[in-house]
């Protein structure tokens, strides 16, 4: 019988030995970056400036990226972004991510719209076996960007605040309106 107690705790001791910690990516895990672009007055520079009904759709795509998630799926006002910062995605595929942003008086009432171009470069870094590559971006000093000008804009002036785009926890571009 001992021998018997025996070989059972080794196979159980085998079988557990076995096992690995789950493969779940934490949620505090870091993840790839939006860019940061905060919103200021062109007459004070130092002051934020809120707007509202900003919708941002990058070129190619037919949707505008979704600002408000508490909005109703089929309503147009998810993709209206009102306050003083917003978060754009950088095209992972790509070195070039170019934006419409239009600014409405109201739900359908078209205001002025800006063309802006992000010139960048990627760097993928290696996270964890759960939660695999982020994408970090790079700026390119020289041309990160660029914008048409043809005297209707309603974006004033760009400003880069880092070229190194690591986190969302810091403002990357300044936007003045």
């Amino acid at each position: 019988m001992k021998k018997f107690l025996n070989i059972l705790i080794v196979v159980i001791a085998f079988s557990f030995s076995g096992c690995e910690k789950d493969d779940i990516c934490a949620s505090t895990t870091a993840t790839t970056p939006r860019l940061v672009v905060d919103f200021y007055d062109k007459d004070n520079p130092d002051a934020r400036k809120s707007l509202s009904n900003l919708k941002a759709v990058a070129t190619g795509e037919t949707e505008g990226v979704v600002f408000n998630e508490s909005a109703l799926p089929t309503s147009v006002t998810k993709y209206y972004a009102t306050g003083n910062s917003i978060s754009l995605p950088l095209r992972l595929n790509a070195e070039t991510t170019e934006y419409a942003l239009t600014l409405y008086a109201d739900d359908t009432q078209l205001t002025n719209t800006d063309t802006i171009s992000f010139n960048y470069t990627t760097r993928q870094i290696y996270v964890s076996r759960a939660c695999g590559y982020k994408t970090n971006f790079r700026l390119n000093v020289e041309d990160a960007i660029s914008r048409p000008n043809d005297g209707s804009e309603w974006i004033n002036n760009v400003t880069i605040q880092t070229t190194n785009i690591e986190s969302e926890n810091e403002t990357h571009i300044k936007i003045y309106f």
